[in-house]
């Protein structure tokens, strides 16, 4: 049994009622938790504070998502490119806003889980000083690789600036995750990266991204319902490939535009559409590139859609183009669905799918051999219900009752050895005690 007198602050540098990945894992983990009889409570960016239990937990739904601010900063290369920095107003009130609510909460063992190395590891060191409280520090994804992908695509003395303060940040930041309990990463890639920085072996988990399979078949629509829904009725004989995700460099849907593009020009007879999910400061470079190869017939841009994994049965293929993953939730869903899927061949993606048995995995700097992948699951509908089987059963793997237990044992040791080292911990004046 969980005590319930355990405060979990769960805290990020993003929006609690985000698009992004990051926003619903947290939302799955605060749902997660506060069912295991934790008390959760969610700082988020500019110090956002919203208390967590199984009655609100409903409130959180995608009609909170504010569309034309996502766009916005979609669509801004600045704001992306400051991303994984800390952002000054957001440590200042997050900070402020915490130390009011532990005042408050002076009875309760505490715990701090943070969720990016940015606002939030700031805060969670300065407030784990104050009052000497635990902190874990959950890294999603792969973010100093990311940046790097962002900012190299062009020359300009803006990004080299960024990527300057990027690094220079990247060396505070392993110094203060040095001072947390726990380190837990998406896959053994960006675990190995951080124990080459200096941080103890024993201090990294990996703990992988999770769905929640029972709400994700329950409201997972029918292929004719979805495809009526996105406004895509059925053809006979047409494939439909999809992208769902962020329309980030890092995604590298770039590669799965000139590949369809090869591919409608090389066979021009191929019944095939591409249906594209999702928004970024890549549209207008990818929406170039569909008419330079002539394909604006066959290209859909669907934009970003609130839960888009309800789609995934109006389409055929899942492509996953991605130069740099942690653990993919888009990847995990489609596994979920059944879908026959092609992936790229990347240590973060070969930790979950095995090349030929649950997916097609293509160098993701290749738009032939990806136009390859394509074609050979075009011609061979057997081989894309053997992969789409193959990847629902091993999508099990993945599911909220595997992998967050993981988390809160994570807790039930921080708290162990806190109350250990207090123990261990003299306050006796004798000069004669042994425990000095």
């Amino acid at each position: 049994m969980v005590n319930t007198a355990m405060l979990i602050y769960l805290i990020t540098g993003s929006e609690v009622y985000g698009a992004g990945g990051d926003s619903r894992y947290i939302r799955e983990l605060a749902s997660y938790l506060s069912s295991a009889g934790f008390c959760i409570k969610i700082i988020s960016r500019m110090g956002r504070f919203t208390s967590i239990n199984s009655e609100n937990l409903t409130a959180i739904k995608i009609g909170n998502i504010n569309r034309k601010k996502l766009r916005e900063h979609d669509s801004s290369s600045l704001y992306f490119m400051l991303s994984h920095l800390p952002n000054p107003l957001t440590t200042i009130l997050g900070t402020l806003m915490l130390v009011r609510d532990i005042k408050n909460e002076r009875n309760s063992k505490k715990i701090i889980h943070i969720h990016d190395a940015t606002s939030s590891l700031l805060i969670a060191f300065v407030i784990s000083k104050i009052f000497n409280i635990p902190f874990l520090v959950q890294i999603h994804g792969f973010p100093i690789k990311e940046q790097q992908i962002k900012l190299t695509r062009e020359n300009s003395l803006l990004n080299d600036f960024v990527w300057f303060l990027t690094r220079t940040w990247h060396i505070i930041a392993i110094r203060l995750m040095k001072r947390c309990v726990m380190l837990l990463v998406n896959n053994k890639e960006v675990k190995s990266f951080y124990e080459a920085c200096g941080i103890p072996s024993e201090k990294l988990e990996v703990v992988p991204s999770a769905v929640n399979l029972i709400e994700f078949t329950r409201h997972l629509l029918s292929e004719n319902k979805a495809r009526k829904c996105l406004g895509f009725p059925s053809l006979k004989n047409t494939i439909d490939i999809g992208f769902v995700g962020g329309l980030k460099p890092e995604k590298n849907a770039e590669t799965l535009v000139k590949a369809f593009g090869k591919l409608i020009r090389d066979i021009p007879e191929l019944k095939a559409r591409l249906i594209i999910i999702g928004d970024g400061p890549m549209r207008l470079i990818l929406e170039e590139h569909i008419k330079e190869h002539g394909i604006n017939g066959c290209v859909f841009f669907l934009g970003y859609i609130p839960d888009a994994y309800r789609f995934l049965n109006a389409i055929d293929i899942f492509v996953l183009p991605s130069l740099s993953e942690g653990c993919p939730l888009a990847l995990l869903e489609a596994m979920a669905c059944g879908k026959a899927i092609i992936a790229s061949d990347i240590p973060a993606i070969r930790e979950i799918v095995e090349d030929g048995k649950e997916a097609l995995l293509f160098d993701p700097f290749s738009s032939d051999q990806l136009k390859e992948a394509i074609l050979k699951l075009y011609h061979n509908s057997e081989l894309r219900r053997e992969l789409g089987e193959n990847a629902k059963m091993k999508a099990r793997r993945y599911d909220i009752n595997v992998v967050f237990p993981k988390i809160v044992k994570a807790y039930q040791e921080v708290l162990r050895n806190k109350i250990l080292n207090k123990n261990n911990t003299c306050t006796c004046q004798s000069e004669g005690c042994l425990t000095r």
